[in-house]
């Protein structure tokens, strides 16, 4: 493991016989310990460091950056100048609303957001090493650790200098072991964090399926409209698996947080392509599933070479595209379902792949709309409609992470 050259960093100033205490750890900026960052460890600012960057030389122990190097990774959270000084400005008018009389301790007067930065400009870019800076506590304890440090951090002339976050009373006091790889540990509790909070990402074979299904949604389950989406990425309306896949690998390729369900097609070819993906493993925040088996399915009228007449079979995980599960009053024609024509034979599934005609397929998807402008004008239709298809749908997405 590489370890940072200890000249980065300058011992704490002693006063007579007595070094500065720090409680339990701190953040210094150059020669300047920031107050209101220290006497707790912090997993989001450990998150800001990396163990290439870890000091451990006896009793010093810690990590140390540069100003520009954690303030760039604090961009990639989110925290920018805007958003920092916009919390400093609402920190502070909390404060003044707390005291009308203006006076802090009805003796100092209570500064603005600029006198604050201004107080804090010269405290970081002194060259007096027995600087002070006394922090409105008030102001400080509404404020993220991340967006104080970002202000200083902003305000920090000398982009160069060292960031160390000092853990060496963690490591006396044997609450912290030096065989912890902490920046990694909060790095991915991080993540975690951010994939069980973010909104649930849904990647489908393509913009067709997602339309449809962002419009049957809206009938069954109006209460998830807000919280459910699904997604899709190729720009291919008519869709395929194997773009499905692609976007997958992309996805994990780019560390996406979100939770992730792809869901592909109940048929042949879906199964034979999704494989590779299932075989190989996929991070625990993604799911791989297919529409599910429907009851509609289980005797199905299809073509093939056996006979010139339709042969009822089970055509769940063969011919299950997105079509089959939007009602069957629309995969009837003349009363009669429209029957499946099975095509290639895929060697790696043992199985051939089937659908229905292509034109059917275009008449239920432009049918589909009026089903849904029934449903919505009238839900006494709606109870007549069979949307159970999209209910199993729905459920499957539901239940991926069980």
């Amino acid at each position: 493991m590489a370890l940072v050259d200890a000249s980065m960093v300058e011992p704490l100033p002693v006063r007579g016989q007595h070094r500065l205490m720090v409680a339990v750890c701190s953040i210094e900026i150059g020669r300047h310990l920031i107050p209101p960052l220290r006497e707790h460890y912090l997993p989001e600012l450990a998150a800001l460091f990396t163990e290439s960057e870890l000091l451990d030389q006896g009793e010093r122990y810690g990590y140390v950056s540069r100003v520009c190097q954690i303030r760039d990774r604090l961009r990639l959270h989110g925290f920018t100048v805007r958003r920092t000084l916009d919390e400093l400005e609402l920190a502070v008018r909390t404060w003044h609303a707390s005291d009308p009389s203006r006076f802090y301790n009805n003796v100092v007067p209570m500064l603005d957001a600029s006198a604050l930065l201004d107080e804090l400009s010269s405290y970081v870019n002194s060259s007096n090493r027995w600087a002070v800076y006394h922090e409105p506590e008030q102001v400080f304890q509404q404020l993220d650790a991340r967006t104080i440090l970002c202000l200083a951090l902003d305000l920090t002339e000398d982009k160069q200098s060292p960031v160390h976050y000092n853990l060496d009373a963690l490591v006396y006091e044997r609450s912290l072991t030096r065989q912890r790889h902490i920046t990694e540990e909060a790095r991915e509790a991080r993540q975690e964090r951010l994939a069980r909070d973010a909104p649930l990402v849904v990647l489908t074979e393509g913009s067709s399926d997602s339309r449809i299904l962002t419009e049957a949604v809206s009938v069954t389950h109006p209460h998830l409209i807000d919280f459910l989406r699904f997604m899709d990425f190729s720009g291919d309306a008519e869709g395929s698996v194997d773009s499905l896949v692609k976007l997958v690998r992309s996805f994990i390729g780019a560390g996406i947080a979100n939770r992730v369900v792809a869901i592909a097609d109940n048929d042949t070819k879906a199964y034979d392509a999704m494989e590779k993906l299932k075989e190989n493993g996929v991070p625990d925040s993604y799911r791989i599933r297919h529409y599910p088996d429907l009851p509609l399915l289980t005797s199905y009228p299809t073509l093939g070479p056996q006979s010139d007449q339709p042969v009822l079979m089970d055509i769940n995980g063969k011919a299950g595209s997105l079509e089959m599960y939007l009602g069957q009053e629309l995969l009837a024609l003349n009363s009669e379902l429209v029957p499946v024509q099975w095509k290639g034979y895929i060697e790696g599934r043992r199985s051939y792949q089937g659908s229905i005609a292509k034109r059917e397929k275009i008449r239920i998807q432009k049918a589909f709309p009026e089903k849904v402008r029934r449903a919505h004008r009238d839900p006494g239709v709606r109870h007549q409609q069979d949307w159970s298809g999209v209910v199993a749908i729905v459920e499957t997405i539901l239940g991926a992470f069980d």
